[in-house]
């Protein structure tokens, strides 16, 4: 049983969802339909069988308040029993937990073995914090190959339990809210091992997470090799100029955290970005290269054997190479996009990696490493795969033609997305055109097109006098004082106008405020009429409302 203090906290994500099951406004809510509940929960328990397992919870807010059910018995009871009675091959029923005086629903839902069907409702199936429809066959093509290609599934015979590190299985206990559990206890949980009778069996997965010692770890590289080369190319012979450092090794988490340790004194702290940020900062985002690495270390192919993880640090980049080509189901154009894509080559041990905070979540690493080197003013990173290896590609060069600090922090304080910044920054004096913008920031024609044109309305750049290809435009103003900055609501009343609806993100943005705050502000707005909310979750959308313009006019009126 977990400790639902502790869960209901967390972010919402590939393992855990929250949910209330009241209406309208806090201070005269109503209980949901109860149809519609029991449809959530179905869908929601198939959705996590259907990619690696997690937990639900009815009862809670978003910002984590504890609400819990204004129902009935016989209501609750056929909610519980949902997903034995809605869903092929049918799942566990839930259980009740009393929390603050409040009574919770709570569906513990472990991964199936083959596809969960929603009766009525089709094969749904977890991706980061989001639910997508998938066909039967592609979940069980995913889960076949899991099975088929990762070797934590396998049996790790002559290794016993207390070959294991229990400080770093107590620690991903505390992560999972388990800590109840004693080691064994949680191993299985996570199905990383077996009772079979009397007897604890370990899984090869079990084994390369915790193993107290490299000597148990039947794999000559399943470590990191660290590689750093003089130049900006791999030369031979009497030029040589690649230097490799000693091997990390050991247990994954242990791996990874060393190997942190041992890159960030290889990075040089960089002159040419001082100037861009007021400070002396390292020549990569921290966290995109981190990133990159755990990404290398959870989703490699450990089947292959000849070639480990490997870290190429050159003068002008930074390279990670993970064993093993991209699954079928993700593509190189998905990820350029970033799109969350959730599609684990190992999936236990991926989960317990996220459990001790060396992860986020599946799904969302590549993405946040492009926002990550967005948000730095440096190149987007590259991506090439081919059957045997994948690599992600930082380098270390500002996007900036020629650094003005006055323009850059003028700009810093626009508000504007973070792709919007970036023209302004690497054109101040010129012009460029809609291709530069594709190419700067890896977006399509019409997505470019679109963030141009509030950079239009917004004054901030002058519009082509031509059409086609060839129009280009230009920054008003360069180094010189931009226009009036304009006010978060005025900026989201021009985005309103253009695309017809907000999201979270825009608030988030134009206010500068986190994401519960800006889902608080959100819906507070949707009680007084302002808006309108369509969608659910992070796909939610915002039209105007009977009150949009008098609002906007009260608030630029205020400012």
């Amino acid at each position: 049983m977990r400790d639902l203090e502790r869960l209901i906290v967390q972010d919402e994500g590939q393992y855990f969802d929250r949910k209330s099951v009241w209406d309208g406004p806090r201070q005269r809510p109503k209980t949901r339909g109860r149809r519609e509940v029991r449809d959530e929960i179905a869908t929601y328990v198939a959705a996590f069988a259907n990619a690696d397992g997690g937990t639900l919870v009815l009862g809670v807010e978003d910002d984590g308040t504890v609400t819990g059910h204004g129902y009935p018995e016989e209501a609750v009871t056929q909610m519980l029993r949902t997903p034995a009675e809605r869903l092929t091959p049918p799942q566990a029923a839930g259980r009740r937990e009393t929390l603050r005086g409040h009574e919770l629903l709570v569906f513990e839902v472990p991964a199936a073995e083959r596809a969960v069907m929603v009766h009525g409702d089709g094969f749904p199936r977890r991706v980061h914090d989001q639910v997508v429809q998938e066909s039967e066959e592609a979940i069980n093509a995913i889960k076949a190959r899991g099975r088929n290609e990762s070797i934590e599934f396998d049996p790790a015979p002559g290794v016993e339990l207390d070959a294991l590190d229990f400080e770093l299985i107590g620690r991903a206990q505390q992560g999972a809210a388990l800590e109840q559990l004693d080691p064994a206890q949680y191993l299985c949980e996570r199905r990383l091992a077996d009772v079979r009778g009397a007897q604890l069996v370990l899984r090869k997965g079990a084994v390369l997470l915790f193993a107290r010692s490299g000597a148990a770890i039947d794999h000559p590289n399943a470590g990191v090799r660290i590689l750093r080369v003089r130049g900006t190319e791999r030369l031979t012979g009497a030029r040589h100029n690649v230097e490799e450092l000693p091997r990390v090794e050991g247990a994954i988490p242990r791996v990874i955290e060393r190997a942190y340790q041992v890159i960030a004194q290889l990075i040089p702290r960089s002159a040419r970005l001082h100037d861009l940020f007021f400070r002396e900062m390292p020549e990569y985002p921290t966290f995109a290269w981190q990133e990159a690495l755990v990404n290398a270390m959870a989703h490699r192919d450990y089947r292959t054997q000849g070639r480990g993880v490997e870290v190429w640090l050159f003068d002008d980049r930074l390279e990670v190479v993970s064993p093993g080509g991209l699954p079928p189901e993700v593509s190189i154009e998905q990820l350029r996009r970033r799109e969350p894509v959730h599609c684990s080559r190992n999936p236990r041990m991926t989960r317990v990696l996220a459990e001790l905070s060396l992860m986020r979540e599946q799904g969302e690493g590549v993405p946040r490493i492009f926002d990550a080197m967005e948000e730095s003013w440096l190149r987007l990173p590259e991506l090439r795969t081919d059957e045997h290896r994948f690599t992600i590609v930082l380098r270390n060069q500002p996007i900036l033609q020629t650094p003005d600090p006055d323009w850059v922090r003028q700009v810093r304080s626009l508000p504007v997305s973070q792709r919007q910044r970036r023209i302004l920054v690497a054109y101040p004096q010129g012009s460029f055109a809609n291709a530069d913008y594709q190419t700067l920031n890896e977006v399509d024609r019409d997505e470019a097109y679109r963030e141009l044109k509030e950079l239009v309305e917004l004054g901030l750049i002058t519009a082509p006098e031509g059409r086609g290809r060839g129009a280009r435009y230009e920054v008003v103003g360069g180094s010189a004082a931009p226009p009036r900055r304009l006010t978060p609501v005025e900026v989201l009343a021009v985005r309103m106008r253009d695309r017809g609806f907000i999201k979270n993100a825009d608030y988030r943005e134009t206010h500068d405020v986190d994401r519960p705050q800006a889902t608080r502000a959100l819906s507070e707005l949707v009680d007084r009429g302002v808006l309108i909310r369509e969608g659910e979750r992070r796909g939610a959308r915002y039209r105007p409302g009977a009150n949009w313009d008098r609002w906007v006019a009260g608030e630029q009126s205020d400012a």
